[in-house]
């Protein structure tokens, strides 16, 4: 879906104003924190999701289920992998975003706050899927499957992720 109306971008502004309070919209004087809070929600549900996994690896080395544990491991390589993608990730093109010097066209924001809300929804998916897989695990499920599904969305979230550089690179 291509933005063109502000009402498009309105639509995402509050949806990821919903998740994120007081989202700024990448406001001239607002882009630093605002970049700031989607980097910290996104690592927070990284961690909520590595949280589950990590619950479901103990109870499964615990238990002797050694193949549920090991899948439990690569998914929390991946959400390590994810983390160190966000903490690390560029914020900017050859000019600081945040700089004054610069003024970003708004075609161009407006594709990062969609970006941005695309990012946060696959998280919100994968961090119910790591819930899915914990209480799989705890009822006797199939948890193979499930942390197997959980690390298909935190794979995708750090592909989506990567694409943030393209559409920060416009930003010059």
């Amino acid at each position: 879906m291509a933005i063109g109306n502000p009402t498009d971008t309105l639509t995402y502004v509050r949806a990821i104003g919903f998740i994120l309070g007081g989202y700024g919209a990448y406001g001239r004087d607002k882009r630093r924190e605002t970049d700031v809070a989607v980097r910290e929600e996104i690592l927070r549900c990284a961690d909520r999701v590595r949280t589950h996994v990590e619950n479901v690896h103990d109870s499964a080395y615990s238990d002797g289920d050694i193949k549920l544990a090991k899948a439990c491991a690569m998914t929390i390589e991946e959400v390590d992998a994810l983390r160190n993608d966000v903490s690390l990730g560029e914020s900017g093109g050859e000019h600081p975003f945040f700089s004054k010097q610069i003024s970003p066209s708004k075609r161009t924001l407006n594709k990062l706050i969609k970006h941005d809300h695309e990012t946060l929804t696959m998280l919100v998916k994968s961090v119910n899927r790591s819930n899915d897989l914990e209480k799989a695990a705890a009822e006797g499920g199939e948890g193979i499957k499930a942390a197997r599904e959980t690390r298909q969305l935190i794979s995708s979230v750090r592909g989506h992720f990567s694409e943030r550089r393209a559409v920060l690179k416009r930003i010059q």
